[in-house]
């Protein structure tokens, strides 16, 4: 007999079966379930909430012009009840999640250069939208029920640097860092400020931006950058020596971040980080952490797992443990399933059970 620890409850990535193998860029978590979206104009979904066995679909497999264009930005409303998605050709749409409706808004002012990044602040129907393009160029925009209205494009570097990356902060306030370096910021009269040189000579992936200006850079060098506001400072944390930092998230005090070959790193409040088992070594490009946690990567890779409980929650009538696969801890003498008077949880005595009876109805949508 040997003992698991006090960790060994602590919620477990697991890699879940999808109807598709192209490569998914980027996730987030709606008021309907994790959205993703991918090569070809592939956008897909797994509509429960979490608490039933994972079910993803493809909602939609040729973009928003049907025309297969290539999807790499996305984001969410502050409601989590529309998602916006951009990718090449000038593609650029948005999804209902509550009503299940595409609206194509693609190649606005004529522009129709691939877009790399794509941010998102406000409710569904009052958004207002950041999307940038491979020259540098953000277009702002603000949505007004379905009706859109147009902003003037600006090269935040006046030098036509890639932007890596968008976030949009809960204050309504865009940032963005570049391929050169720079962070940037927008300014009350829809322009942008720069607001440092994080680290010039390191490749930027993901940016986020929390409560009280504070933003957080993931970068080629094993580091996430977090500027701080009120010292305009930026201030390296190391991860980890291992290469690139794609992607991360935040979700209260825990930290999680994407590095290469599937690893990821998971820090909880100040505690140190530590490397956290995925299970797999296709390279992960993006993350969401909701209900449940998701990350997404190569050849359709999927990860999951659950939020606010720990990933074999459920118990046979015994009180022991089990997964899919039945139980895996018997703390008793009696057979799996079986309970201490001898009987099934049903009061029956014929057969085990395996504890499928505690999964939930699915979700009306």
């Amino acid at each position: 007999m040997w003992e698991l620890g006090p960790d060994a409850d602590e919620p477990e990535w697991h890699s879940v079966e999808s109807p598709f193998e192209k490569t998914l860029y980027e996730v987030v978590s709606t008021a309907e379930g994790p959205y993703a979206i991918g090569s070809g104009g592939t956008l897909v979904a797994n509509r429960h909430d979490g608490t039933q066995e994972p079910d993803w679909e493809v909602i939609l497999d040729d973009g928003p012009k049907t025309r297969d264009n290539q999807l790499r930005g996305l984001d969410v409303t502050d409601d989590g009840k529309r998602i916006w998605f951009a990718g090449s050709s000038g593609a650029l749409g948005c999804y209902d999640v509550v009503e299940r409706r595409k609206f194509d808004y693609s190649s606005p002012k004529e522009m129709t250069s691939t877009w790399e990044g794509l941010a998102v602040a406000g409710k569904r129907g009052s958004e207002k939208v950041l999307v940038a393009n491979g020259s540098g160029e953000i277009l702002p925009f603000t949505i007004d029920g379905f009706d859109e209205n147009w902003g003037v494009v600006h090269k935040p570097a006046k030098k036509g640097s890639k932007v890596a990356a968008l976030a949009a902060g809960p204050d309504g306030y865009g940032y963005a860092v570049d391929t050169s370096g720079n962070a940037f910021k927008t300014t009350r009269d829809d322009g942008w400020e720069k607001i440092g040189i994080v680290n010039a000579q390191v490749k930027f992936y993901d940016i986020f931006a929390g409560p009280d200006n504070r933003v957080y850079v993931a970068a080629g060098d094993g580091r996430i950058y977090r500027y701080d506001d009120s010292y305009h400072d930026w201030t390296p944390i190391g991860v980890t020596d291992g290469g690139a930092l794609r992607a991360f998230d935040i979700h209260g005090d825990q930290m999680v971040v994407l590095g290469n070959d599937g690893s990821i790193y998971q820090r909880d409040d100040e505690e140190r980080w530590q490397e956290v088992h995925s299970g797999t070594s296709n390279d992960l490009l993006d993350l969401t952490l909701g209900e449940p946690d998701v990350a997404v990567g190569k050849s359709g890779t999927i990860l999951q797992r659950p939020r606010g409980r720990t990933e074999h929650e459920g118990l046979s009538p015994d009180a022991d443990q089990f997964d899919a696969r039945g139980e895996y801890w018997d703390g008793d003498d009696n057979d799996p399933g079986e309970t201490g008077d001898g009987t099934d949880g049903d009061g029956t005595t014929d057969g085990a059970t395996t504890g499928d009876s505690s999964t939930g109805g699915e979700t009306t949508t």
